[in-house]
This record gives structure tokens, sequence and C-alpha cells, in this order.
């Protein structure tokens, strides 16, 4: 039985949940341009244009390095890897979520999980699914979509090793969730770090952009 993920009915779903608390969250006092940036980033994100919301989202990320503002870059790679998202871009969406894994708010951490157990949960690693959905509760327990999904992830897990059971030897895969998905991102962050070392030592001095 075909699953679906569930969304909140805001634009970009999380997306728009996390960034709008970026224009409202009052401990930050971002500077004017990067509040705009986000406001196009999202704007366009609602109208399916990836490419201006990426690029709003990028100019964002650079006035953040600019200014030194950590948390205002953290929205920003948060607005990217949520575009490449919706793009079906998982593995360009999982190097900018890696980035994120110890980022300065709850609310962003418990959304980095969320579209990382999305991204699994798409390719049918339920299990992994399932560790991501439970990590984001660890940092938001009142996500109800979280909550939703996670049982969906369960779920749809029971069945793939009862199918697997059926169809096969019967032979049933031991594993560990919360380690595999804590190697999904120390294998992306690695990459990302070894693909901006090979850049840095062949063109010296040159902007790459992710999209």
């Amino acid at each position: 039985m075909a699953k679906t993920m569930r969304s909140r009915g805001v634009p970009g779903g999380v997306l728009g949940a996390v960034l709008c608390s970026a224009i409202l969250f009052t401990g930050c006092a971002f500077p004017p341009g990067g509040i705009l940036g986000i406001l196009n980033g999202m704007l366009a994100w609602s109208r399916q244009d990836w490419a201006a919301s990426v690029s709003s989202f990028l100019e964002t990320e650079n006035t953040a390095k600019t200014e030194g503002d950590a948390v205002l870059r953290e929205y920003a790679v948060y607005g990217i890897a949520s575009t490449y998202l919706a793009q079906d871009e998982y593995d360009s969406a999982l190097v900018r979520l890696s980035e994120l894994a110890d980022a300065s708010t709850a609310e962003i951490r418990a959304g980095v999980w969320y579209q990382a157990g999305v991204i699994a949960f798409r390719k049918g690693e339920y299990d992994q699914a399932a560790s991501f959905f439970r990590k984001s509760l660890e940092n938001d327990p009142s996500g109800l979509d979280a909550k939703i999904n996670l049982e969906l992830s369960r779920q749809s897990l029971v069945e793939k090793q009862a199918d697997r059971a059926s169809s096969n030897s019967g032979v049933r895969e031991d594993s560990t969730p919360g380690q595999e998905g804590e190697t999904i991102f120390n294998l992306v962050r690695k990459k990302e770090q070894d693909r901006w070392k090979n850049q840095e030592d062949s063109t010296p001095q040159t902007a790459v952009a992710d999209y």
C-alpha cells in the first residue's frame, strides 16, 4: 500500500514553518538584506520557481558570511536544502542538510532531521526514515507531522520485512537505525569537505555555486 509523507499546509511545508520563524526570531538582528533574501526565496519557492529560490537563498548565505551571522546562514542553507528536496535532488539536499546537523537552534535541527526522514522514506529506506523522524522529535517533541511520518515509516518497514521474508529465505537483516543515520550524515559531510578541498587546490579564489 502506497503511503504519503505528511507535510504542513504552509508554503514549503516545513520550509515555511522554519523560515517564517527566522523573520520573527527576535533574538537575532538579521541584516535587512538577509531578511529580504529569505522572503524572496520563500516567495519563489511557493511559485515553484526553483532557480530563483536557490539564487535568493544563496545570496542570503553569502550575505550571512559577509556579516558573520551564523544563524542567518543556517536558515539560508536550510532553504537551499529544502529547494533541492522539492526537485527530488536528494544527494544535493543531503549535502546541505549535513551542514546543519549541529545547528544553533532546535527548530532548524528538527527540520533537518525531518527533511532527511522524507528523503529516506522516498528512497524506501524505512528504518533510516524512522530514525530520522525520531531525531526530529527529540528536537521538537510537538512535531505532529514527524510523529505521523514516524508511524508510517515503522509500518512500511514491517511490510517490507514481511514481503522479504515471504519472497526470499525469510532471513531478516538486523540494523541499528540511529547509528546508520549518523553514518549517512558523516559520509555526506566528508564528501562535501573533500569536494571543497579539491576545488580549493585546483581553482583558488573561485566561487562555486551549488545549483
